[in-house]
């Protein structure tokens, strides 16, 4: 019904972008305190066509720096668990319910890298902050940690770096392969929905008459 207030040039974006989304991978940001930050690896979710962005807040609110996101927050689905203690493992939990295996990044070339990864099931990343890295919950509680592979002085990457790396190898590898990683048709037509309430003007109004003609429509 609000397809038809959108120019037909956005409906075939809308569907072309629809048919190279993926819930297959998923990001988890753990207590991000940097806006920046959060903002920038926000925009690469969307860039890459990850629609599920988790996030956890134990000691610090996450905040959204609009002039890094551009826009981005439009069509990235934001699961984002209130500021306490139990935030991140409230998150890992919902997680496994919905068949992820949660990968954890560390600087340390002591675990596998991020070109070893097995992609065949459901995987969520898990990024810690650029000072601590992962709280020692989550490094406990991760199925795998994995690195990105550095040859410079430098220990590690910024956070919105090391994201775009991960994603844009991870994203490749599955494209590449044989693992059904895009959403279901079911999934596709609840996100148009969703994205068309956004993007249309007064749209809870034409939801409102809509529903009112329908109704009218069925008693008469």
């Amino acid at each position: 019904m609000l397809a038809t207030y959108v120019t037909p040039n956005k409906l075939a974006l809308i569907d072309k972008v629809l048919s190279e989304r993926t819930r297959h991978l998923t990001v988890v940001l753990e207590d991000i305190y940097h806006a920046q930050n959060a903002s920038a690896v926000m925009r690469t979710c969307d860039c890459f066509g990850i629609q599920d962005l988790y996030i956890t807040q134990r000691l610090h609110d996450y905040e959204v720096n609009p002039n890094v996101v551009r826009g981005a927050s439009k069509w990235i689905t934001l699961h984002k668990y209130e500021r306490e203690s139990m935030s991140t493992e409230k998150c890992f939990k919902d997680l496994r319910k919905k068949n992820y295996r949660i990968v954890g990044t560390t600087p340390s070339s002591e675990v596998a890298s991020i070109h070893e990864l097995d992609l065949t099931q459901k995987t969520a990343i898990v990024f810690g902050t650029e000072l601590g890295g992962l709280t020692k919950y989550a490094r406990e509680q991760v199925d795998e940690l994995v690195h990105v592979p550095m040859y410079g002085f430098t220990e590690s990457f910024n956070i919105s770096v090391s994201a775009a790396l991960i994603l844009q190898e991870f994203v490749k590898r599955l494209k590449f392969s044989d693992i059904v990683w895009q959403l279901t048709e079911k999934e596709q037509e609840e996100l148009k929905l969703e994205w068309f309430s956004r993007i249309v003007k007064r749209s809870d109004l034409h939801i409102k008459n809509y529903l009112k003609e329908r109704s009218e429509k069925l008693e008469g």
